[in-house]
Order: C-alpha cells, then sequence, then structure tokens
C-alpha cells in the first residue's frame, strides 16, 4: 500500500481529476455566493438550517436566531429593531440635522400637521374640536397634532361649517340653503367666499397629511391594530359586562371565565400549528406520522410567509424611503453593514471556506490538508438534514438511507487527502521539489 509507484497513470490522472474537479465546484459555488450578494435576493443558509431535521436539528436551527421569524410578528421587537437600524444608518452615512428629521418622520410621522391658513371664517366654531384642531393666529395656520390625526368624520365636520360644497366637476362653489351649489342666472356656479376657500383647503390638507402614517404606525396597524391578524377577547369588567380588547389566548391554556376569545387570531393560530408540530416530531415513529408532520410543516411554512411577507414588505419600503434620503456622496460610502449574527458568521465562513479550499484544491496547494477540510465542511452540509431512519427526508428529488451526496464527497475528499495528489499535479509538486533542492544546498 505505501509503494505509490504501483498506482496505473490512468488512476493518477483520474486522481487528479477528481481532486480538480471538487475544487472547482467549491470555488464557483463560493464566487457565485459572494456574487449574490449585491443583488436583491442574496444568497444565505437561513432557509436550509430553519429546515434542519434528525437529532442536530435544534442546534442548527438556533444558529438562524429566529427561525419560525416569531419576531417579525412582535410589535416591540419590531420597533426596537427598526430604532438600531435607524441609529446605524444615521451613523454609517452621517446624516445631518434635516435628513434626521425627514428619517423621524419617515419613522414616527409627522409631529404636527400645518396648513396656512390666515384667519378663521366667522361661522367655525372650533371649541368641540379644540382637542384636535388648533389656529395660530400669530403665523396664520392650523394645526394638527399627529398623535391625534384627523379623523374622515371629523374633517367633514369641520368642512361643513362654512358654506362650500364641490361640485361634479370638482370645483368648489358656494353652498345653497338646499344643500347644493348656488348658481348665477347663466347657470355658473357662485364662487365661495375667499376665506371659507381657504379653510375648506386646510382642512383638505390637514386630512390628507393626517392619513400618511409613519411606518411605526403601520405597523402597529399590522400587529396590534388588525383583528384578524391579532384576534380579538372579550374581557369581563366589573359592571358584568364585556369589553373588547386586541389579542387572542392560547387554545391549549384554561378557559378563563373572565376571559373569552371572540375571534382567534393569525397569530396564535400559527403559534398553535408550530407547537402541534413540536409535539409530533417528538412522537413520530411511523410512515403515516411523518408523512402528515411533512404536510403540517408545509402549511406552517405557507402561513409564515402569509404573516410576515406584508411586514417585510413594509420594512423593505421604510428602508428603500430612507435611502432616497441620502445624498450622491453619502451613497458612495457603500451599504449598510449587515449587523453581525450567528448566521451571517456561518455564512461568510461558508462563502470564505469553499472560495479559499477551492482555489487550493485546483492549484494543489496544502492539497491533503485542504481535502480534510473540505470533508469536514461536507459534513457540516450533510448533517442538518441527515438521511438516517426516522428523520424526515430532505425536499427535493433525492433519495436516500446514511449516504447522499454531500457523505459521498466528503468521503471522495478523504480518499484524495490520503493521497499525494497535490505532488502529482499542482503546487504541492513543485514545494517539494523546491525543499529538497533547499535541503540538498544545505547538507552540500
Amino acid at each position: 500500500m505505501n509503494d505509490l509507484k504501483r498506482i496505473s497513470s490512468v488512476a493518477i490522472v483520474l486522481l487528479v481529476l477528481l481532486r480538480m474537479s471538487i475544487g472547482w465546484q467549491f470555488l464557483y459555488e463560493g464566487l457565485w455566493k459572494y456574487d449574490t450578494l449585491d443583488t436583491a435576493n442574496p444568497w444565505t443558509s437561513e432557509g436550509y438550517l430553519r429546515n434542519a431535521q434528525g437529532p442536530f436539528r435544534d442546534h442548527f436551527r438556533d444558529m438562524v436566531g429566529d427561525p419560525d421569524e416569531l419576531n417579525w410578528l412582535d410589535y416591540e421587537k419590531m420597533s426596537s429593531k427598526w430604532d438600531d437600524w435607524r441609529d446605524r444608518f444615521v451613523a454609517h452615512y452621517g446624516l445631518d440635522e434635516e435628513q434626521q428629521a425627514r428619517l423621524e418622520t419617515l419613522l414616527d410621522g409627522s409631529k404636527v400637521h400645518v396648513a396656512g391658513l390666515k384667519t378663521l371664517p366667522e361661522s367655525v366654531n372650533l371649541g368641540r374640536y379644540s382637542s384636535v384642531i388648533s389656529f395660530d393666529e400669530d403665523r396664520g395656520r392650523l394645526l394638527v397634532q399627529g398623535d391625534t390625526p384627523l379623523l374622515p368624520s371629523e374633517a367633514r365636520a369641520l368642512r361643513a361649517m362654512v358654506p362650500v360644497v364641490k361640485t361634479a366637476s370638482g370645483a368648489y362653489a358656494k353652498q345653497a340653503e338646499d344643500g347644493g351649489p348656488e348658481l348665477n342666472e347663466d347657470g355658473s356656479p357662485v364662487p365661495p367666499d375667499a376665506e371659507d376657500l381657504a379653510w375648506v383647503k386646510a382642512i383638505d390638507r390637514l386630512e390628507i397629511l393626517s392619513s400618511r402614517l409613519g411606518y411605526r404606525q403601520k405597523l402597529a396597524a399590522n400587529l396590534k391594530g388588525d383583528p384578524d391578524r391579532v384576534g380579538v377577547v372579550a374581557r369581563l369588567t366589573e359592571r358584568g359586562t364585556y369589553r373588547p380588547e386586541m389579542g387572542t389566548f392560547d387554545a391549549t391554556r384554561q378557559e378563563d371565565e373572565a376571559e373569552e376569545n371572540i375571534r382567534y387570531g393569525e397569530i396564535q393560530v400559527y403559534k398553535d400549528m408550530l407547537d402541534d408540530y413540536e409535539a409530533g416530531l417528538e412522537r413520530a415513529e411511523t410512515d403515516y406520522q411523518r408523512d402528515h408532520l411533512a404536510t403540517l410543516w408545509k402549511k406552517i411554512q405557507a402561513k409564515r410567509v402569509e404573516l410576515t411577507g406584508p411586514i417585510k414588505s413594509l420594512e423593505t419600503s421604510f428602508k428603500e424611503d430612507a435611502h432616497k434620503l441620502l445624498t450622491a456622496e453619502q451613497r458612495a460610502s457603500g451599504p449598510l453593514p449587515p449587523k453581525p449574527t450567528q448566521l451571517r458568521q456561518a455564512d461568510q465562513m461558508t462563502m470564505l471556506g469553499l472560495t479559499v479550499l477551492g482555489i487550493l484544491l485546483l492549484v494543489g496547494l496544502f492539497s491533503r490538508v485542504a481535502a480534510v477540510l473540505g470533508a469536514v465542511m461536507m459534513i457540516m452540509f450533510y448533517l442538518p438534514m441527515p438521511p438516517w431512519p426516522g428523520v424526515p427526508p430532505a425536499p427535493g428529488p433525492e433519495h436516500a438511507l446514511f449516504i447522499n451526496k454531500n457523505m459521498i464527497e466528503a468521503i471522495a475528499l478523504l480518499g484524495i487527502a490520503a493521497l499525494p495528489t497535490g505532488r502529482w499535479f499542482g503546487l504541492d509538486g513543485l514545494l517539494s521539489w523546491g525543499w529538497g533542492k533547499v535541503r540538498g544546498k544545505g547538507k552540500a
């Protein structure tokens, strides 16, 4: 076995070709993954690790940080995440005070909505709506606080304080006693009083501004104010009546006489499905039970996408709008580096490992060490979804038991590590030749 001279030339060529083929595949895979980082869909191992199965399932899923994406459905965690991103965005691009103020408006909406108005019409009385709208006579403007936006019903009532009506053509006219537009003898509408028209236009503008919610307010509307997502609970008050509130109680917990689910929220449905899957995974022994779990897992993933999709779109829109605030000089600073996470570190190590080991195997440099490290990497790809009895099969057309393509590649790399393929054809041969020359001169 130690007499390598007995290995045929054909075997040597095939072994070297095998090493170089694996090296090329590693290198191309690593470069492709790096190349996707500049695209809209950068590569990540998140999906692969999230779907891990077998005895190491929890370990690999924990590397994702939030494998079931429950954080996307938690308002407080998402709000905190956006605050952290905003701070890093401001620090990275060096936003000035005006840009920071506009970014805050994007995130939290305007603190005060303003519309210009020189004077109040005589018929306007703000007494009933003083908690919603105010008039700054010195500066000539109407004000509505951002935390108490003008409701459509309030806007209609405020517009009705002056005799102005909008015609079918969209123009404004003076209002007649019958509620329609007052007409001239020639049938044309009578123009409204200038002060009255200015009032109506100011209310129109404030209504539009009030409808422009900040991204955090939109997030709250999705995760705290949508009864279909959050659910509705009835709580028994001291008076013996039920008061509806947003939320859902876990269906598995004991019923509380003072609490009752009116509408079961989809977020809680998703959490219940996850609990059912985890419980079923522990007791699954037959193929039927595993098939049932596989079907349930597909439903869980569909539900996850359904619930988190709108929140992810909201975050994407927020970041896109934030980048529109930047100047050309600020954009030259490059993209905002992602926050360091265990998943990102794993992705970086995977891409770096594939690229470096691919180069070493391709050129035959330190080929034995590179082959061993490559085998270790392939085993790490093997363990998240091992084709073992009792483990749900990995998605895809492959059917395997104990040995799959990852394990075959790992065994091939260990075989390459056992032979001096780098000396046969590669830089290891040049290093060996050069080292021999140095040693020969030393002995001389």
